[in-house]
């Protein structure tokens, strides 16, 4: 299991916008000065965040990102969801690159229980959570 750089600083995007939630936008040069990642990575993390409906937006000199929800109402599992491209757990059956086949592979079973399990627990840790409010 492999946790992507994306999937970490949309987390870490999330927490810094919890931190600050409120009615103002903050701006990701904020974020990036906060956490010492790119703005530009961000700015493609956010973008993603918006198209769930996750944040919002708004330009201009005022402008900047907020949640589009309260903290405590978006859980870790939508954030993930929201920026990754499916599994939490990467199966290779799904993929082509497995030996033995999806149709005989009980791991392509475990795994999916095993992604299911974790996406039930990161749906009950809440953004207010991670962020320590």
């Amino acid at each position: 299991m492999k946790v992507s750089k994306k999937e970490d600083f949309a987390i870490l995007l999330m927490t810094v916008l919890a931190e600050n939630y409120s009615i103002k936008y903050i701006p990701l040069s904020f974020v990036s000065r906060k956490t010492g990642l790119s703005p530009l990575f961000l700015k493609h993390i956010a973008l993603e965040l918006k198209n769930k409906g996750l944040i919002e937006s708004r330009e201009g000199t005022l402008g900047g990102y907020r949640l589009n929800q309260t903290p405590d109402s978006i859980s870790a599992a939508q954030i993930i969801n929201a920026v990754s491209e499916g599994s939490i757990v990467k199966i290779s059956c799904t993929k082509k690159t497995c030996v033995v086949g999806r149709d005989n592979c009980i791991c392509f079973v475990f795994w999916g229980n095993f992604n299911r399990k974790m996406y039930s627990y990161l749906d009950n840790v809440k953004l207010s959570e991670i962020a320590g409010l």
